[in-house]
């Protein structure tokens, strides 16, 4: 098994960088390649199975788009044949959207894979804890961010602004049947942006989500079924009492009645 983390000199921010170390200890078999910026990524000409962007600076998003944009038809086809998982943390999501919209109005053109497009507020940060479902299962992390996402075309994509809408976030661009939706659902906090109760990207071969900071050491389910989607199945994770008490204790503390996550 392969792993490719791509950028990790600029891709860093949140604590994001505590996934890739968690995954190197729940994955101790597979080859863990680090991609520099000066590095063609290894997905380009051999196969990986899981490739990782976490996040990064608003000048460094633009840097980052510029370096995969030549790459936009292999990741297309990695996508449309589900031979490589991408997890995409923070605003890497907003890197495989249509276009993002700068705060002077400006766009810059992004990879243009899913229906959804984000626009900046800065010097204006979001932020919220955040208490989401996944397959049955509690999430369970934080967002911080100047910008949000919209879905280009809500009524041709089915998906509702009703924050109590669930259902398809935008268009997947790969192949009809790699239906695209909101990764987790949000039940305290925002999604998206302030107007949904959806979250991320989900198809069978990307992972998109806002959600910050060690994500995969909070959910340890979610860890799980994602180890087990790479066909790495384990049934203790590493650390595993630890990560689930810490996990059962946030839990708690999101679920308290009347408590606001924003």
């Amino acid at each position: 098994m392969r792993v490719e983390i791509l950028y990790p000199q600029v891709c860093c921010l949140y604590g994001d960088k505590a996934n890739a170390m968690y995954l190197r200890h729940c994955l101790p078999q597979a080859e863990f390649i680090e991609t520099s910026l000066t590095d063609e990524p290894t997905f380009v000409r051999e196969d990986v199975d899981l490739v990782y962007l976490c996040s990064m600076s608003e000048q460094n998003q633009e840097l980052v788009i510029d370096l995969l944009a030549p790459l936009r038809d292999r990741i297309r086809t990695l996508m449309d044949e589900e031979r490589t998982l991408f997890l995409l943390t923070g605003n890497a999501l907003e890197l495989v959207g249509s276009y993002i919209e700068r705060e002077d109005g400006s766009r810059k053109e992004a990879l243009g894979l899913f229906g959804l497009h984000a626009v900046r507020q800065t010097p204006r940060r979001f932020n919220s804890l955040i208490l989401a479902e996944f397959e049955g299962m509690k999430i369970v992390g934080y967002t911080s961010r100047f910008s949000h996402s919209y879905v280009d075309e809500p009524k041709v994509y089915g998906q509702s602004t009703d924050r109590t809408a669930t259902g398809d976030v935008g268009d997947a661009v790969p192949s009809a049947d790699n239906t695209q939706i909101s990764l987790f659902t949000v039940v305290k906090g925002v999604g998206l942006n302030p107007d949904t109760m959806l979250e991320g990207i989900r198809t069978p071969s990307v992972y998109a989500t806002y959600l910050l900071g060690p994500l995969l050491i909070a959910n340890p389910d979610f860890t799980k079924h994602l180890v087990d989607k790479l066909g790495a199945h384990t049934g203790t994770l590493p650390f595993d009492r630890e990560v689930r008490l810490a996990y059962d204790k946030k839990l708690a503390e999101y679920s308290k009645p009347g408590i606001e996550l924003e």
